[in-house]
């Protein structure tokens, strides 16, 4: 049995929405995965300012562990 002009449509529209979601979906997951990053890396970045910073500290006090 063929489908009628509007239940191929109704399909059509029906696949198209289910595609849009999946794409929104792989969107936010990917923003996701890099915001995780961009705060890692943010991380990382202060972590080695503050030891730099000790470090110095610590030798102009003259001593160094």
């Amino acid at each position: 049995m063929m489908s009628t002009p509007v239940e191929t449509i109704a399909e059509v529209k029906t696949d198209l929405l289910y595609a849009s979601i999946s794409l929104k979906k792989e969107e936010t997951e990917r923003n996701q995965k890099e915001g995780s990053e961009r705060m890692r890396k943010a991380r990382r970045a202060i972590e080695d300012y503050l030891e730099e910073k000790r470090l110095s500290q610590a030798i102009s006090d003259g001593w160094d562990d």
